[in-house]
């Protein structure tokens, strides 16, 4: 009975232990730490990524501590973790989520920057979530209905070329524009060969003929530029006699008005020059009043004039 009972005692030992490595295998194998360091990093990500808290935080591959809380903070996540040690970490220091191993768990990498400043104890590090292979699978079964509709075309489009090529026609055409494109490359290459002397040359007149134009505007500058002086001064000589001119102008302006508003008394006012140039009664009545006159200094000048004048006493 004794040896039966101290049997169960070995087993029940052995159990517990068992089940003591199992944990400790577990919690080890999630990344739990049982260091003592207490320095305290914050991560900002724009989402989770699926990290879990006691998920490793590893710097340059180098396991360093563990994601301590996660929660969501103004529309991103904020994870706060525990680092054994934070000063390789820099400024500009940057994270990401990314797989622990093939069959499943996450861990952030955090890369320690370049800056020549150091991290500050209360700053965050702003990280990326990359899409994991779950996120891919279900990308690709979004795009996949596209990717049938491709495939459907291009197979049409195949189809139409395989119609298009069918009759030999078609490919005949286009062996024919290739030996064509090509006949024209050899000719356009034969006529540079034949005339590369005279187009060297062209271009060798050409800049001569550049390098003349230089040296004569420089030698003719000094020239150019008296001849604008003297243009300039001509032209302020000239804005005084343009100035007169437009006050001459303005005068002929004010003349012709006058003269417009005397033309229109005399054609609707009722003066001597209306009436004899559009009165026709009066105009006809001083006509007849002229003839009288006239033919009174003819008969005048004809018979003359008999007088009968007394001086001194009355009749």
């Amino acid at each position: 009975m004794n040896v039966s009972r101290n049997t169960e005692i070995k087993v029940g030992i052995v159990s517990l232990a068992a089940l003591i490595l199992l944990v400790l295998g577990i919690s080890l194998g999630k990344g739990v730490s049982f260091s003592s360091g207490d320095q305290i990093i914050k991560l900002r990500f724009p989402s989770s990524g699926g990290i879990q808290p006691s998920a490793p935080v590893v710097v340059n591959g180098v396991d360093r501590g563990d994601v301590q809380t996660i929660q969501n903070d103004n529309g991103s996540v904020l994870i706060t973790a525990q680092l054994d040690n934070i000063e390789d970490l820099k400024e500009d220091a940057h994270a990401r989520i990314t797989i622990l191993e093939i069959t499943g768990g996450k861990k952030i990498e955090i890369y320690p920057g370049t800056s020549t400043n150091k991290l500050a104890a209360n700053a965050e590090i702003n990280g990326s979530t990359p899409p994991d292979i779950s996120e891919l699978v279900a990308l690709v079964g979004e795009v996949s209905g596209d990717a049938i509709g491709l495939v459907r075309r291009l197979d049409t489009i195949a189809g139409e070329i395989t119609y298009l090529l069918e009759d030999g026609k078609l490919a005949d055409d286009i062996k024919s524009t290739v030996r064509n494109l090509k006949d024209v490359s050899q000719n356009a290459n034969d006529l540079i060969d034949d005339n590369y002397n005279n187009i060297q040359n062209s271009l060798n007149n050409l800049a001569t003929i550049t390098q003349d134009l230089k040296v004569a505007i420089k030698n003719n500058e000094p020239k150019i530029s008296n001849i604008i002086d003297e243009l300039e001064n001509t032209i302020q000589d000239i804005k005084p006699i343009i100035s007169k001119t437009d006050q001459a102008i303005l005068n002929a302006d004010r003349l012709i008005l006058q003269l417009n508003d005397i033309a229109k008394e005399v054609k609707e006012g009722e003066g001597f020059a209306n009436k004899l140039i559009y009165d026709k009664n009066f105009a006809g009545t001083l006509d007849s009043a002229l003839i009288d006159i006239y033919k009174f200094i003819k008969f005048i000048d004809k018979n003359g004039v008999n007088v009968n004048l007394r001086l001194g006493t009355r009749p």
